[in-house]
Parts: structure tokens; sequence; C-alpha cells
């Protein structure tokens, strides 16, 4: 690809397709794991997410350690702006049925109404980049996101190891009875009990935490954080860029200043990742025999318009997405990252006692 040596394209590609296949496998989507909790108690999911950003965090305390540079992580300035986009982008997942990661793996899986919803994302994204000038930036980020932004592993230094390891400890023996954790089950692979028919089926979301979070750290190692929504918008850029021409992208403040602040308006590693993310999604459905073209029911429509919109404008009032903040976020012990999660959390929340409200929640 233009401007890519080869290596650049390889390592995106393995990774990218890794992403894709962990994440169908485990059935791994963040609205699930919050929104099941928060309705039934149910940790399937949710044991996955904290185990996965438990081993993102020491592998990247562990990278930083090594010499990784400082550049790599993404800690942006913050404020309310941040609490209020994820609550936004909170509510978004839980009314569309899918986070940034989870509608993408869907998609590959061969759900037409995960690519209907991506289309409306898109146009949130465009609406946004729109209304950026005149109304986000002078009257919503410059008066809310007045903090710097602050990650503790990065201020630690060669301490962020021990410093990753008393949380993952402590997480253990406070979480071990409500989540049944075993550190003989997700530390010891029996390799003679795995057989094709088990690879076939789903996988426990606690090894999927793992192998997302390894990726996750080489990722860290290669380029910096890794992010679904921000490659998303690279590429639903170059797409306008191809309809309106490279004008229309030039002439906007946030496509140009934002989007594109590091780079031209052409293919990057991380647009690269997220493609072969889908395709990683859609070779794990097919050998397991799960892949099917599923057409979209006309009363679900509203929840992909509506469910998309939140989501584009929600992932760029934060800014970012659930990964970018709560997972690879959270395994930074970036600030930004814990204020736009809090939000989030809000968000998908108050969402879910909406939507259950006739069968009642868990909590």
């Amino acid at each position: 690809m233009v401007g890519m040596e080869l290596s650049t394209v390889i390592f995106s590609v393995i990774i990218g397709t890794s992403f894709g296949i962990l994440l169908q496998k485990g059935r791994f989507c963040f609205t699930m794991a919050m929104r099941d909790y928060i309705a039934y108690k149910d940790t399937r999911v949710l044991r996955g997410v904290i185990t996965g950003i438990l081993t993102a965090m020491i592998g990247i305390s562990i990278a930083y350690t090594l010499g990784v540079s400082g550049n790599n992580f993404w800690v942006p300035n913050f404020g309310l702006s941040n609490v209020i986009g994820g609550f936004i982008f909170g509510i978004g997942m839980v009314y569309g049925g899918g986070c940034a990661s989870g509608t993408l793996y869907r998609a590959g899986e061969g759900y037409m109404y995960y690519w209907v919803m991506l289309i409306f994302v898109a146009l949130g994204y465009a609406a946004f980049a729109l209304l950026f000038p005149i109304v986000f930036l002078p009257y919503y980020f410059e008066p809310l996101q007045i903090f710097s932004g602050f990650s503790l592993i990065k201020w630690l230094g060669n301490y962020s190891i021990a410093m990753s390891l008393l949380i993952i400890i402590s997480t253990y023996f406070i979480l071990k009875n409500s989540y049944k954790i075993s550190i003989k089950e997700y530390a010891k692979i029996n390799i003679n009990s795995i057989t094709v028919k088990k690879m076939k089926g789903p996988w426990d979301t606690a090894y999927v935490g793992i192998g997302l979070g390894i990726m996750a750290t080489l990722w860290f190692a290669l380029w910096g954080s890794w992010s679904v929504t921000g490659p998303e918008a690279k590429w639903f850029g170059l797409g306008y860029s191809k309809i309106f021409g490279e004008q229309f992208i030039e002439n906007n403040i946030y496509w140009k200043n934002v989007v594109y602040s590091s780079s031209s308006i052409s293919i990057t590693p991380d647009m690269v990742m997220l493609i072969s993310l889908v395709f990683g999604s859609f070779l794990a459905a097919y050998f397991s025999g799960e892949f099917k073209i599923r057409k979209m029911k006309a009363n679900r429509l509203p929840n992909a318009v509506i469910g998309g919109i939140l989501m584009g404008f929600g992932s760029r009032m934060a800014p970012g997405c659930n990964i970018s903040n709560t997972f690879t976020g959270l395994a930074f012990l970036s600030v930004p990252g814990f204020v736009t999660s809090l939000g989030l959390l809000i968000g998908v929340y108050v969402a879910t006692h909406w939507m259950f409200r006739k069968v009642g929640c868990a909590i």
C-alpha cells in the first residue's frame, strides 16, 4: 500500500485478523458485558473484559519499561466533555445493540443490520465534522475539555510493572468469589483437551481477554493505542474525499486538524487493522459454521439509525470509543480513559434500565 512498508502491512493484518478472530470466538462485546451484568448479573463477557484490560495493563507496563516510546500513549485532554460523550456513546451502544468492536465482528458474521448501523455511524461522523467548527469546538470542547491528559503507567515509568501487578492481585482477591475466577482454570491449559469441535464452538471469554490483551500490547509497542472509531473515522473520511473531493476534507477543521492531524488522507496501519478485524471475524465465523447472511428485520431500523448516529456523535464528543477509552485507556491507567468510561457506564446503565423497564434489572 502507498506509503507503508510491507512489514507494516503484514503486522497490521496479522494483529487485526487476530483481533477479529478473538472477538468473534468470545462473542466479545462491551455492550453485552455491561448490559448483561446490569440486567441479569451475567458476568460471562464482563470477566473477559476485565481479564483483557489487566493483561494489556501488565503487557503495556513491560513494553514501556523495555523502551517503547512514551508517545505511544494516547492521553488526550479531558473534562466534562468526556463524561457527556461517553454517556451518549453508552446509550447508543445499548440502543443499537453493539459497541464499536462488537458491531464490526457481527458485521463480519454476516449480519446486515450491523452494516446498516455502520452507515449511520458514518453519517454521525459526517454531521459532527460539519458542526465541529461552529458548535462543538467553541461551545463544547474549549469550555469543557480543560484538564491535561495523564497516564499513571507513563508517570510511574519503571515502577509501573509493580503497580500493575498490585492491581491485578487486588482485583483477583476482590472479584474471585463474584466472578468465580480460578487461577488454576485460567493459568493452565490442557492441550490434550483441545479438539477441533471445541475450537469451533465459543471460546472462554477469559482466554479471549488474555489474547486481546496480548494483541493490544503488541499494537501499543508498534503504533500506540488500539482504537476502533479512530480508524473508522479515517476510512469514512477517505470515502467522503473520493465522493466530494479532497478539498472537502481540507476545508473542514475537524477532518484536517483532528482525524488526519498526524497523517495524510491515505491508508494507515490502523485502517488496515480495522479491515483485517472484520476479515478475521468472517474467517472465525466461516470455519465455525456460523457465517450466514442475515437479513435485517424492518422493525430494527430505528435501532440502527438512532444507535448508529449516537455512537458516531458520542465517540467524537468523548473523544474515543469503548476500545480506546475503556479497554486500552484503563490499561494505560489513563485519567481520560477512566472519566470517559464512567460516562459510558452511566449511559449503559440508563439505557439498559429503560429498555428492560418492563422486566426489571438485576442492579
